[in-house]
């Protein structure tokens, strides 16, 4: 078998019994039901459009189907997807039966202009203008003559010219008003195309350039003359043609159109003088410059701030192509081209997208700048409109940025060298002096009288202390170098972990902390432990004499979840962590002097420490994109508070 109508044959059993179960259920339950629409039927008609006879199978069918759209409400949409439904049943069994491509790609083909040829019948069959001005069936039965009835009221209501033509401009339904305007009687028949009703201008016009811009675009707009068979005479009205489709929405139907007659001279004159003024207003007061090319792709709008742009007069530039003074020679032949190719096609990929090109100004020097396009139709033409915006400075400030950030990356560079130095060729020789000055004291202690001892002893606390200041360095710089992913982070369990590991100070200091409520936030889970347990140990370090410390840790977030306004992201949510203690506190004009490294309000002797805590714990608050603050009042304690973003933009910075 290679022939479609011999594989309908001799499948013909299941592609009916396939059919029945289909069509009720594939838009079509009227037709279904009907006699010209059963399976059986479906498929001795298919079988049939292949012989010689072919037209005349499809069009007794079409004209059956007509019929019964009439008389049982049957709608166009049912026929097509009954046909849509046959030829997918059809088309599975020819592909089954066919193993050759050879074959295979024909036969397809032929089924494919089958079904072509039954859906142009029925289409054909559903409206057909009857010499009354009404629509109907070739067989003389209305479709859906309700319908038809009212929309041949309404419009020959309007004074306006209607008219319905096929897909090729073919007329087969005017209204009285435009009967009037041309110069029908009631009983005339319409002419076999426009050309006859119109201007030879306006029918080329029609011809060439409306009839293909509405079947791309769906409608338009213009001006045209109609004229007056009884007169001759030819009257000036505005026009507008659109593209009809089914109810179904799935074809196109017809054209319609519709001509207004224009208003008086002076007033069409005055308005559009008014748009215009209004046009020109708009194109001068803009402060970014406007270009418009025509369908010719020459320059007819420059308006003044490309004058100040591009350093070229309006007058000189007005007729020239744009790749003639706006882009450097090297360029100006492939953007003239893809400007061709649009007005050409009415369409391109750059088209409503702004995009980054090379323009030149008049003096010859190069600028970057910033374009985009629009097309719009004029008088049944295209229009290119460029709005350009010079991006010179903003590309200073970027590069600017990225030597910024060139020069941050050569810090962390010089940063993490540094790092390397202080773990390893510093502390060397720390580690040498602690050797040697216990080996002195124990080996010579006994020769050593006390201005010895004393020295030995100050020369160890020295190496100890310059090793805590190295160690507090490292700790500060990996804060960014060795930083880990940012994951979600319970911060009661960090701080519940933290008061276990500080148990010991704070049982000899005979202090209390208080874990209060939590968030969970997204965070570098090692971090929060070293922020929380640089808080709460300088909170146990700063304590009042003879007063026990008092230490108190919670938070939430500052706005609660249930309430986030619309459009606003998870990322905009921050929490606020409060670490408070009842401690020695300290001036707040010094407020942003305890956070600098090796800064300390009080003597060493007093309270021990490097002065690098607090500058890890800013750094670390940083790193997550938060912020950090402390309010005190001598003798009265200090509270730290940190704003935290509750998930971080980035997985890792």
């Amino acid at each position: 078998m290679s022939s479609v109508p011999e594989i309908v044959r001799a499948h013909e059993g299941e592609i009916v019994r396939v059919l029945k179960e289909k069509l009720p259920h594939a838009e079509c339950p009227t037709l279904a039901k009907s006699s010209a629409g059963q399976p059986e039927i479906l498929v001795a008609t298919l079988t049939a459009c292949f012989g010689d006879a072919a037209a005349m199978a499809a069009r007794d069918w079409a004209r059956a189907v007509a019929y019964e759209t009439g008389s049982k409400g049957v709608c166009g949409s049912e026929v097509l997807a009954a046909l849509s439904c046959l030829e997918q049943v059809v088309r599975y069994h020819v592909v089954r039966s066919i193993h050759q491509k050879k074959t295979l790609i024909p036969a397809l083909a032929d089924l494919a202009d089958a079904i072509e040829r039954l859906r142009r019948c029925s289409t054909e069959f559903q409206l057909a203008p009857l010499s009354d001005g009404s629509l109907e069936t070739d067989t003389g039965t209305a479709v859906d003559r309700d319908r038809a009835e009212d929309f041949v009221a309404l419009a020959d209501a309007d004074p306006a010219f209607i008219c319905l033509t096929d897909l090729h401009g073919k007329p087969f339904y005017m209204n009285r008003a435009g009967r009037e305007m041309v110069g029908l009687g009631s009983q005339d028949e319409l002419a076999p195309s426009l050309h006859k009703y119109h201007s030879e201008d306006s029918w080329k016009q029609l011809r060439d350039i409306v009839v293909p811009a509405v079947k791309q675009e769906g409608q338009w707009e213009g001006k045209a003359q109609v004229r007056n068979q009884q007169s001759d005479e030819f009257v000036e009205v505005a026009t507008a043609v659109y593209l009809l489709r089914s109810r179904a929405g799935d074809r196109r139907s017809c054209l319609a159109v519709t001509h207004r007659l224009l208003r008086g001279e002076a007033a069409v004159e005055e308005a559009l003088a008014e748009a215009e003024a209004r046009k020109n207003a708009i194109l001068e007061s803009s402060l970014d410059p406007i270009i418009t090319i025509n369908h010719e792709g020459v320059i007819t709008e420059f308006n003044r701030a490309a004058e100040q742009t591009f350093g070229h007069r309006r007058e000189d530039v007005l007729g020239t192509e744009p790749s003639e003074v706006l882009f450097p020679p090297m360029a100006s032949a492939g953007h003239q081209n893809r400007i061709d190719r649009y007005l050409a096609a009415g369409e391109g990929s750059m088209l409503g997208k702004r995009a980054e090109v090379t323009a030149v100004r008049a003096s010859g020097e190069t600028f970057p700048a910033e374009i985009a396009m629009t097309i719009s139709q004029e008088q049944g033409a295209p229009v290119l409109t460029f709005f350009v915006r010079d991006i010179s400075e903003r590309k200073k400030a970027e590069e600017e940025q990225a030597r910024y950030s060139a020069e941050l990356e050569r810090s962390n560079r010089e940063l993490e060298q540094f790092a390397y130095v202080a773990s390893h060729d510093l502390q060397e020789p720390l580690r040498k002096i602690r050797t040697f000055s216990d080996r002195l004291e124990v080996k010579c202690g006994d020769q050593l009288d006390d201005t010895g001892h004393e020295c030995v002893q100050r020369m160890q606390s020295a190496a100890t202390r310059m090793q805590a200041l190295i160690e507090g360095l490292l700790t500060l710089s990996r804060v960014t170098t060795r930083a880990q992913d940012f994951v979600p982070v319970d911060l009661a369990t960090v701080a519940q972990d933290v008061v276990s590991d500080l148990e010991i100070p704070i049982e000899q200091a005979e202090g209390r902390v208080e874990v209060g409520k939590l968030p969970t936030i997204q965070a570098d889970p090692l971090q929060m432990r070293q922020l929380l347990q640089n808080l709460i140990g300088n909170a146990l370090k700063f304590r009042r004499a003879d007063v026990p410390p008092e230490v108190k840790v919670h938070g939430r977030f500052v706005q609660d979840r249930s309430q986030r306004e619309p459009g606003k992201s998870p990322v905009d949510e921050r929490c606020r962590i409060v670490v408070e203690d009842n401690g020695i506190g300290f001036d707040e004009r010094y407020a942003d002097r305890i956070f600098g490294v090796f800064q300390r309000l009080h003597p060493r002797d007093v309270y021990e420490g490097t002065g690098v805590g607090l500058a890890i714990c800013r750094r670390i608050v940083e790193r997550h994109g938060g912020t950090i603050t402390a309010h005190s009042v001598p003798e009265k304690g200090t509270t730290f508070e940190v704003m935290l973003p509750a998930i971080h933009p980035k997985s890792k910075k």
